[in-house]
C-alpha cells in the first residue's frame, strides 16, 4: 500500500493519467500552447514517478518480507 491506496489503485490512477495525456496532447497537437505542453510533460512524469513508485514500495515490502522470515 501507499498511504491509503493499493498498487492496484495507484497503477491505475498512473495508467488514467498516461492515457489522458496522451488524449490531450491528440486533441491539441494543432493548437502549439507551449505552457500545455509543458503541463503535459509534468503529468506523464508524476505518472512515471507514480509507477516507480509502485515498483520500489513492493521491493521494499519484499525485503521486510525476507527479513520477517529470517527472524
Amino acid at each position: 500500500m501507499i498511504g491509503n491506496l493499493t498498487y492496484e489503485q495507484v497503477d491505475a490512477i498512473a495508467t488514467e493519467l498516461g492515457s489522458s495525456v496522451e488524449t490531450i496532447r491528440t486533441i491539441t497537437k494543432s493548437l502549439n500552447i507551449e505552457e500545455l505542453q509543458d503541463f503535459l510533460s509534468t503529468v506523464e512524469g508524476y505518472s512515471k514517478y507514480l509507477k516507480t513508485t509502485i515498483e520500489m514500495n513492493k521491493d521494499a515490502d519484499k525485503a521486510l518480507q525476507d527479513l520477517n522470515n529470517k527472524k
